[in-house]
């Protein structure tokens, strides 16, 4: 663990924070190039075409909009660590948000733009959808880096001790480094995603798929976290756990429901 990269005088440099700006940056150049390969044949100026410049003004935006959200909703899931201690509410390079909030956020966000600018919803949903996963991938290893979102006790070789809570000097048991499955899970999804992208599909597809798979790989996620670094929400559930057994089912009917659709037919990046 390594919470502290290094200081610039007496400002420390953040493993978590710096983490985060690689992913986001690693994501933003993922999806200028993603929508560069679907302007193949198409002017900057024709109706519903979204450039790397949408992409890149999209995204600076976003950043600070899905920072927010994920803030808003991890403050909101914990309301009692917060109470006694408020302003560690804005002390959020220190860790702690939740990536749930992030995606509502963005996606939000996304729509608003889309409309704003004309774009085609879920065709910009789509080239996005790939990056969140990219992006999460990296930003979880400022969670190992950080110390936090660590997992329950483990007798199996890859185990880590963790400072509790991420601070002072008590450390726990040899335990599971969920931070890391989530990378390789994430890692393993986007690498999917990208593939699937390149060949023929729906608008929409992408971006539902990219759902469903982060629903199946939080559920499993949150087995190794329950009672460590996840709470137990209900029925044995964690809230992430309870969120993907809601959103799975609602997700996957729209997912085929988009397949079935006469009306929507397939294409894909490199046809556009």
């Amino acid at each position: 663990m390594r919470p502290t990269l290094f200081n610039i005088g007496p400002i420390p440099i953040r493993s978590f924070g710096i983490m985060v700006l690689a992913g986001f940056l690693l994501g933003l150049w993922y999806a200028m190039g993603a929508a560069r390969r679907r302007m193949a044949g198409r002017k900057p100026d024709d109706p519903g075409a979204i450039t790397p410049d949408h992409v890149f003004d999209m995204a600076l935006m976003a950043l600070f909009v899905c920072i927010i959200g994920a803030r808003i909703l991890y403050v909101l899931l914990d309301l009692s660590e917060f109470r006694e201690r408020p302003w560690d509410v804005v002390k959020i390079w220190t860790g702690g948000i939740s990536i749930h909030g992030a995606i509502v956020s963005g996606l939000l966000f996304l729509w608003w733009y889309s409309r704003r600018h004309k774009l085609p919803y879920l065709a910009f949903a789509d080239i996005v959808a790939p990056t969140f996963a990219l992006g999460y991938a990296i930003g979880r290893i400022g969670c190992f880096l950080n110390g936090c979102c660590y997992g329950h006790a483990c007798s199996l070789p890859w185990a880590v001790r963790f400072y509790r809570d991420g601070q002072g000097s008590a450390l726990t048991e040899p335990s599971h480094p969920t931070q890391l499955y989530a990378t390789a899970m994430n890692l393993l999804i986007f690498f999917a995603l990208d593939r699937w992208s390149r060949r023929k599909h729906r608008d929409g597809e992408i971006f539902l798929a990219y759902l469903a798979l982060y629903c199946v790989y939080r559920f499993i996620d949150e087995i190794f976290r329950k009672g460590a670094t996840a709470d137990i929400f209900f029925a044995g559930l964690t809230h992430a756990q309870a969120f993907s057994l809601v959103a799975l089912p609602v997700i996957l009917y729209f997912f085929f429901r988009l397949r079935r659709s006469p009306a929507a037919q397939p294409v894909s990046d490199a046809a556009r």
